[in-house]
C-alpha cells in the first residue's frame, strides 16, 4: 500500500525489504540521484525515536571507517518524514540467512573462510573505535551480490550498537540465542560479546542450525555448560555478589557465638566496594529470572547445594520447572544430595 509513496522530499518507495519492532526497511529510489537505496523508516513513537537517535550517533562515530574495506554497510545520512526518522543506507542484495535458506544447504568450510575473515575485519574495525555491535546474527549480515563468488558480505543494523563505555552490567540486549554467557549471568561484559556471537554464527552457517536454541536464559546456560563445561570461577565468583553471599553465610552461622554482628556487617568490605548499578528502569520478568539463577549458581559454588534445592522447591510456581531442570541437568551430582 506504501508503494510509490514518497518519503521526505525525494525517496520514492519501491518495496518493503523487511520490518521489525522499530518500523520498516524500504527499498527506495532517490529521485534526485536516480539511485536505489535502503531506507530504515523508524516509527514516531518516543522509545523508537530515542533509539534511532542513538543509532545515528553511532553511525556518525563510524564515519572514520572505510565502509568497503571494513565490510560495513555505507550510511548515507538521515531525513524526516513527518514524525518518522528515516535512515538511508546503500542497497545490498540479501541477508546471509536468506541466502542460506534460498540455497537450502549449509556452508562449506571453504565458503566460510572468506566470510569469517570479512566479519572479523568488520568487528575489529568497530572495536578499534570503541563500538560494540550487540546484535550480530545471520539476519544482520548482508550479501552484497549473490552472483559473485566468493561472497562479499557487510555488517548491517546498528540499532542496538553502542560505545563500549556505555555498556551496563545487567542489561539484556540483542537476540537471546546469540547472547554471551556473561550477559546471561548478569555480570559485567564488554565488546567480546560480539566475538561470542560471531562464533555462534559461524557454527550455525556450518551446521545449518542454531547451536544453542534455548527458549529461556536457563536453557541457554544449560546448553553452554553441557557443551563447554562450567564457566570460569572469575565469571561466577564476581565481586559484590561473592561478598554478599559471604555476608549471608556469616549471618546464618549456626554457632551464635561466631555469628557476625551488626557492626561487623557495617564494616564489611561489601559496603566499601564500588558496586556497579544498572540504569534505573523497570525490570522485565526474565531479568528477575536470570538474576535468580545467577544467585543460585553463586550459592551452589559457595558450598550450599542444599540451599539451592530448597530454594528451587520454594519457587515451585512460575519458575520451578526451568530452575530445577537447569540445576539437575547441568549438575547431576545434585541427585546424590
Amino acid at each position: 500500500s506504501d508503494k510509490y509513496k514518497t518519503l521526505g522530499t525525494c525517496h520514492v518507495v519501491e518495496g518493503i525489504l523487511g520490518e521489525g519492532a522499530f518500523g520498516v526497511v524500504a527499498k527506495c529510489r532517490n529521485t534526485e540521484t536516480q539511485k536505489s537505496v535502503a531506507v530504515k523508516v523508524n516509527k514516531g513513537e518516543e522509545g523508537v525515536l530515542q533509539q534511532a537517535l542513538y543509532e545515528i550517533d553511532v553511525l556518525k562515530r563510524m564515519q572514520c571507517l572505510d565502509h568497503d574495506i571494513c565490510n560495513i554497510v555505507q550510511w548515507d545520512g538521515f531525513f524526516f518524514d513527518k514524525e518518522n526518522i528515516c535512515i538511508t543506507f546503500e542497497l545490498l542484495d540479501m541477508s546471509l540467512r536468506g541466502y542460506m535458506e534460498e540455497k537450502d544447504r549449509f556452508f562449506t568450510v571453504g565458503e566460510l573462510k572468506p566470510i569469517l575473515h570479512q566479519l572479523a575485519t568488520a568487528l575489529a574495525s568497530l572495536h578499534s573505535i570503541g563500538i560494540t555491535h550487540m546484535d550480530l546474527k545471520p539476519d544482520n549480515i548482508m550479501v552484497v551480490d549473490r552472483s559473485h563468488q566468493p561472497l562479499k558480505v557487510k555488517l548491517i543494523d546498528f540499532g542496538l550498537a553502542r560505545p563500549v563505555s556505555a555498556l551496563h552490567r545487567g542489561e539484556f540486549v540483542g537476540t537471546r540465542v546469540y547472547r554471551a554467557p556473561e550477559m546471561l549471568l548478569g555480570v559485567p561484559f564488554n565488546e567480546s560479546i560480539d566475538m561470542w556471537a560471531l562464533g555462534l554464527v559461524m557454527a550455525e552457517l556450518a551446521m545449518g542450525c542454531c547451536m544453542y536454541p534455548g527458549n529461556s536464559h536457563y536453557d541457554m546456560v544449560r546448553y553452554i555448560v553441557e557443551t563447554q563445561g562450567q564457566p570460569p570461577d572469575d565469571l561466577l565468583d564476581n565481586g559484590d555478589q561473592k561478598m554478599f553471599i559471604s555476608l549471608i553465610k556469616s549471618m546464618l552461622n549456626l554457632d551464635a557465638s561466631n555469628r557476625i554482628t551488626a557492626q561487623q556487617v557495617l564494616d564489611h568490605e561489601f559496603f566499601a566496594a564500588s558496586i556497579p548499578q544498572s540504569p534505573s528502569r523497570d525490570r522485565l520478568p526474565h531479568e528477575h529470572l536470570v538474576r535468580r539463577v545467577s544467585f543460585l549458581i553463586f550459592i551452589w559454588f559457595e558450598g550450599w547445594p542444599g540451599v539451592v534445592v530448597a530454594l528451587c522447591d520454594h519457587i515451585k510456581g512460575t519458575y520451578s520447572s526451568n530452575v530445577l531442570h537447569f540445576f539437575f541437568y547441568v549438575w547431576p551430582s545434585m541427585y546424590e544430595l
